[in-house]
């Protein structure tokens, strides 16, 4: 069993096409059906069904494939190990990061690996916590910032801080009374919220049914950009962390009302996936988050309080 083999065996089950694989390697197509021949030889199983359609993996095939990838995963981090002894970190690592915090940390983590590590390649993908948590889970990104529900015990990841929440109201209408606001006080104003597989919704709801209180909720978005702009609009409130509508807040497009953080606020947390070992340009990337984020909350950038340890 060669290197090469399992390379084109991942190809063929990525593309589901001999044409395709040899495109995606700048192989000859008879040279990727000879390896795939040679390996089911030496196996002594079919690793695919050759239909008009394409190939598709046989269940001998796809335990194959589970084990090869996880393989090949390692050696590749063993390479970017061993590389990093020479004291110059390598790799490429995946970030997932929650909407209302990307602009806020993406900038100063570029920049400090920029100038302290540009052998570390990001690649970030943002999007809601649920949908982080989740590409976390399945091994699709390497290191994630996302937030937890108070009380949950799904995730094993280290607390960044706890962030307070703020009740959002377009500009010119009628401020609370008082402040901080009170879950009590929410109940009053429509909203519209993400949907109940994201972790914000889930975190809202969670602590109104331990109150006995019931957001009134017109309508559901999966979007922060579009959230904001409904706000603006005049006919909804909602309700987000400081950070995600600064710029907002201070052009007068926005109000922003803090909500007692005693009631309600969320726990920024940082994981990394447990799908491989942890890389050192992984855990490079994990530690300038954390200095970032709690840097932010300590010198009041982030809206945040830094739990005690």
């Amino acid at each position: 069993m060669e290197m090469r083999q399992l390379h084109y065996f991942v190809a063929l089950a990525d593309e589901a096409s001999v044409s395709r694989a040899a495109v995606k390697l700048s192989v000859a197509q008879p040279a990727i059906s000879r390896q795939l021949r040679l390996l089911e030889e030496e196996l002594g199983v079919t690793l695919f069904h050759r239909t008009g359609r394409g190939m598709k993996l046989t269940s001998a095939g796809r335990f194959f494939d589970d084990r090869v990838r996880k393989i090949l995963g390692d050696l590749g981090d063993l390479e970017h190990d061993v590389r990093a002894l020479k004291g110059v970190v390598e790799g490429k690592v995946t970030l997932g990061v929650p909407p209302t915090e990307s602009h806020i940390l993406l900038p100063p983590l570029l920049e400090r690996l920029r100038h302290e590590h540009p052998g570390v390649d990001l690649r970030t993908v943002e999007a809601f916590s649920g949908d982080v948590s989740e590409l976390l889970t399945t091994g699709h990104i390497d290191v994630a910032l996302f937030y937890k529900a108070p009380r949950t015990r799904h995730y094993v990841a280290d607390e960044l801080l706890h962030e307070s929440l703020f009740l959002l109201q377009p500009a010119g209408a009628a401020a609370p009374e008082k402040s901080p606001l009170e879950i009590a006080d929410l109940t009053v104003y429509p909203m519209v919220l993400p949907s109940r597989r994201h972790g914000l919704r889930a975190l809202l709801e969670q602590v109104g049914n331990e109150m006995g209180r019931k957001l009134t909720v017109e309508h559901e978005v999966d979007s922060l950009m579009t959230i904001v702009r409904m706000v603006e609009a005049g006919s909804v409130s909602t309700i987000l962390p400081y950070n995600a509508v600064q710029r907002e807040v201070a052009e007068g497009r926005l109000q922003a009302t803090q909500i007692d953080p005693l009631q309600l606020r969320r726990t920024l947390v940082l994981a990394t996936t447990t799908h491989h070992p942890v890389r050192t340009a992984m855990r490079i990337v994990a530690q300038l988050c954390t200095e970032i984020v709690q840097n932010m909350a300590a010198n009041g950038e982030w809206k945040g309080i830094i739990p005690k340890r």
